[in-house]
């Protein structure tokens, strides 16, 4: 099994073989967007362009206003009052104590993606005699692992294994989550972790037999039924199922059933959120840094991860009438191994810059306890590329260009 030397951490590696990389790598004068006559932006495109950031700049400079005079001081208020409540209580949050629905006493946390990189980091830094842990990953043998973590930490653990690359497995996933959450009496904390890119072997390459095709790439004319060794629409099917039907899957029914034990205190007399017995359970997303801007040869991972931001954003708003509390988390480059399948087909992403996987671990679960909305980290990484969204459009396919030119997230399309 593979571990990470500075972590601890296991670590699922799987690199392309060096042959399939060249085969689907790209020259970077080839994808410069504007390298002929009939590319260049006409007058009309240009102004619309400078409208654009205009605009951006106006909302940009309120922003700044409002934040300044309105949310610096609640925000203030709330951390002093915070830390009162922490003095005269001697609780460190609202999540501490008895959970809103777990049989004796115990919070019930259910992490998908949980058998290497941060969903392992997640696991260990949940894990506490008061806690009952369902790990969920494709290989059994590191939720072995972590689960052996998790036990001489005092919690409870259960562990099963799905392969999300196989679309029944929804279903399966489905029946589980139903099944934890009548054990439990409740899931308290739903984490959804689980994700690849197109670096790995078993979603790019000539040997994916053992992978049932998805539907809409089970006779693709573009790149081969299975088993391709060329990016294209199959190893797109691959990569969402896992990234996307996964996920949603995952977030989607965890909420439902949250909701459901909610709804029935709402329908039964409490008037709001607030009036609801028990502190709140809350589902924890993970996205990424690149949902906000990204190398243009980070297209299918990116997509992915921004509809996981932007539905974590809305269940915020939508989840409020339940005291469901959700977390966007955006990590940047991470000492994981989906990072470091990456570098080992060739990303020049620098190994200087990776964050530690156990330190955004306890700055998720600080921000879950906080009932906080977003994690950036590290926020270097993070804050440069949402302060990248304000681009205007031909600014950003230039970024796009630039990004893969680099060679950040390696040599051909993910």
């Amino acid at each position: 099994m593979d571990v990470d030397p500075n972590t601890g951490l296991p670590m699922g590696l799987a690199p392309v073989h060096p042959n399939v990389g060249k085969k689907n790598e790209f020259k970077i004068g080839a994808i410069f967007p504007f390298r002929t006559w009939r590319s260049l932006p006409s007058l009309s495109t240009a102004l619309l362009n400078i409208s654009i950031s205009t605009g951006t700049l106006i909302v940009s400079l309120a922003s700044l206003a409002v934040s300044i005079a309105v949310f610096l001081p609640i925000g203030a208020v709330k951390t002093v009052g915070d830390q009162g409540i922490r003095f005269v209580t001697g609780r460190r949050s609202s999540s501490d104590g008895a959970s809103w629905g777990a049989i004796g006493g115990r919070r019930c946390v259910v992490i998908n993606g949980a058998s290497a990189g941060i969903g392992a980091a997640l696991a260990i830094e949940y894990a506490a005699p008061d806690t009952h842990l369902v790990l969920i990953a494709r290989d059994l043998r590191r939720l072995h692992e972590v689960a052996a973590r998790v036990q001489s930490r005092g919690a409870t653990v259960a562990v099963h294994s799905l392969d999300f690359f196989d679309p029944a497995s929804l279903a399966k996933l489905q029946q589980l989550l139903q099944e934890v959450d009548t054990t439990a009496g409740g899931i308290d904390v739903a984490i959804s972790c689980t994700s690849v890119t197109g670096h790995r072997s078993d979603v790019l390459g000539p040997n994916l037999a053992h992978i049932p095709p998805t539907a809409a790439a089970a006779h693709s004319a573009s790149d081969g039924p299975q088993g391709s060794e060329y990016w294209g629409a199959t190893t797109a099917s691959r990569m969402l199922q896992v990234n996307v039907a996964a996920c949603q899957e995952f977030i989607l029914r965890s909420w439902e059933l949250m909701k459901a034990p909610r709804r029935l205190q709402l329908q039964s007399g409490a008037t709001s959120s607030s009036n609801l017995v028990g502190p709140g359970p809350k589902i924890i997303v993970l996205s990424s840094s690149t949902a906000f801007f990204t190398p243009a040869t980070f297209a299918l991972y990116a997509a992915a991860k921004a509809y996981l931001y932007s539905l974590a954003r809305s269940l915020q708003v939508a989840s409020a009438p339940y005291g469901i509390g959700v977390v966007a988390v955006t990590p940047g480059f991470m000492e994981t191994g989906l990072t470091e399948n990456m570098i080992r087909t060739g990303a020049t992403c620098p190994r200087a810059i990776l964050g530690d996987p156990r330190k955004l671990a306890r700055k998720i679960k600080r921000s879950e306890e906080a009932d906080e909305l977003l994690v950036f980290y590290p926020v270097s990484q993070v804050w440069a590329l949402f302060s990248a969204r304000a681009l205007n459009p031909l600014l950003e396919t230039l970024g796009l260009w630039a990004g893969a030119a680099t060679g950040v997230a390696s040599w051909f399309f993910s």
